[in-house]
């Protein structure tokens, strides 16, 4: 028999609730395009002073349950490829929103995920960003700033376009 997962006699099994169903603005096919900034040798005086462009296409789907959103990315920076793979959820102890976001470059990073309205912010230690979604829900304006020393500089401007709806199931 399939292992069905473990839960302990004393643990609830998590609901889903409303905090789950907003997570759906992310859902589909979106295209970008934009600028990324940083770099090691990114000038603070100048931090967008030598812009790499960006274009990538990233897919969000739910997860079997509809517990969590798995978001993949594929981008092309400057040349070089980026490529990340993320689950969105809410973290049933706390109620809040998380990320939890790997890429092919071996980083592996968390983030507390806020809506406020139509933005969205995610906060991590050394990145942060807003993502700012159209009345419509069909383009995000997505803006990162990352933390190299002791201050924030910006890492990448762009602008996805949804070209597939997605309310997709896993």
């Amino acid at each position: 028999m399939a292992d069905q997962g473990v839960i302990s006699s004393n643990e609830a099994p998590p609901q889903r609730s409303g905090l789950h169903d907003a997570l759906a603005v992310f859902l589909g096919e979106w295209e970008a395009r934009g600028q990324s900034y940083g770099s090691p040798d990114q000038d603070p005086d100048d931090p967008r002073g030598r812009p790499e462009d960006w274009t990538s296409r990233h897919s969000c789907r739910w997860h079997t349950g509809e517990f969590f959103i798995i978001q993949e990315e594929r981008a092309i920076i400057g040349g070089q490829q980026f490529d990340t793979i993320g689950i969105l959820g809410v973290d049933e102890t706390t109620g809040r929103y998380f990320a939890h976001c790997f890429e092919n470059h071996g980083f592996e990073r968390r983030y507390e995920l806020k809506p406020d309205g139509r933005v969205w912010t995610m906060t991590g230690e050394f990145e942060r960003a807003a993502i700012t979604f159209s009345e419509d829900g069909r383009r995000q304006d997505i803006v990162w700033e990352w933390k190299p020393g002791r201050t924030w500089l910006p890492l990448c401007d762009r602008v996805a376009t949804r070209v597939v709806t997605g309310q997709a199931r896993a």
